[in-house]
């Protein structure tokens, strides 16, 4: 047998005339210089890393890079205070047959049982618990290997949010909510398995299907005051702190994918604010290895 590695060029476009894209080149008003919006995937798959040098030309030509929440910038205090409860334990929301499920299944995935993750907000043991079934093919996630390029080209870095913005939105769903997603998450056969959900979401980023996008993540399960405080109230801000910023420097913009698309995401809002918002089509690059059989 011999391994022929083969570098495979593909474009997978939204079928409607190119208008769907994660790179989108913005203008108009007070921008003197193009600035873009890239819709990013919180994953560590190199699929997503495949882009080709479309993307690396805008990067490298914007003075500036911002994402949600500028990372290396958060008090890792804070952090630990936003994610953990103050007075409730996870146990205190379900019975004691149920605990004792949720604790076998989160020591089978962590090696650890409950007792470790008790006083963690349960959005955020559902989290950590989802980023360890993924592929880790690289390093760092997509969003945090643009600020690692960006800090390493001396580029002005910012946050289009702050980290409170965030954990005002997950708090907005009671910890009983939080418990309930996270044990029939875990437990609930008869759904869909999120590993199926995510491999769904993940076809769409990289079929650059923008409506797909936003509709696997606009889960109609959560509560609707999250839906509304995670995404729309997120996104005006967002919008309103990329301009802010693309006014005095050229900025290329990494944020969440789902944040883009829809009446009131990204997009729609900046063109409401009369920018012109249009979508820079590229390529994904895959290296893919074809095992031949030597006759």
């Amino acid at each position: 047998m011999k391994k022929i590695t083969a570098f495979l060029s593909f474009v997978l476009i939204a079928a409607s005339l190119f208008s769907q894209s994660i790179l989108w080149k913005v203008t108009g008003k007070k921008i003197k210089n193009p600035s873009y919006l890239y819709g990013t995937i919180h994953i560590q798959d190199k699929k997503v890393f495949a882009f080709d040098e479309t993307v690396t030309n805008a990067f490298d030509t914007c003075d500036a890079f911002a994402m949600e929440i500028l990372m290396d910038d958060i008090d890792p205090s804070e952090v630990q205070t936003a994610m953990f409860m103050e007075k409730n334990t996870i146990k205190e929301f379900l019975t004691n047959e149920q605990y004792n499920i949720l604790d076998s299944i989160v020591t089978e995935k962590t090696g650890t049982g409950m007792l470790m993750y008790n006083k963690m907000k349960p959005f955020f043991l559902s989290s950590q618990l989802m980023q360890m079934d993924l592929k880790q093919d690289m390093e760092i996630p997509l969003d945090l290997y643009f600020l690692d390029k960006a800090r390493k080209s001396d580029k002005s870095c910012y946050g289009v949010e702050k980290f409170m913005d965030q954990i005002n939105a997950i708090d907005a769903i009671s910890i009983q909510e939080q418990v309930d997603m996270l044990y029939e998450g875990l437990t609930d056969t008869s759904s869909i398995n999120s590993d199926v959900q995510f491999e769904e979401l993940l076809q769409a980023y990289l079929s650059f299907d923008m409506i797909k996008i936003f509709d696997v993540s606009n889960d109609t399960a959560l509560p609707k005051e999250f839906n509304k405080a995670f995404l729309i109230d997120r996104n005006k801000k967002m919008a309103k702190n990329f301009v802010k910023i693309a006014k005095k420097e050229s900025l290329f913009c990494a944020v969440g994918a789902a944040h883009l698309p829809g009446e009131k995401g990204v997009i729609e809002l900046l063109r409401k604010k009369g920018y012109t918002v249009e979508p820079i089509p590229f390529n994904w690059e895959i290296e893919i290895e074809i095992e031949e059989e030597e006759k």
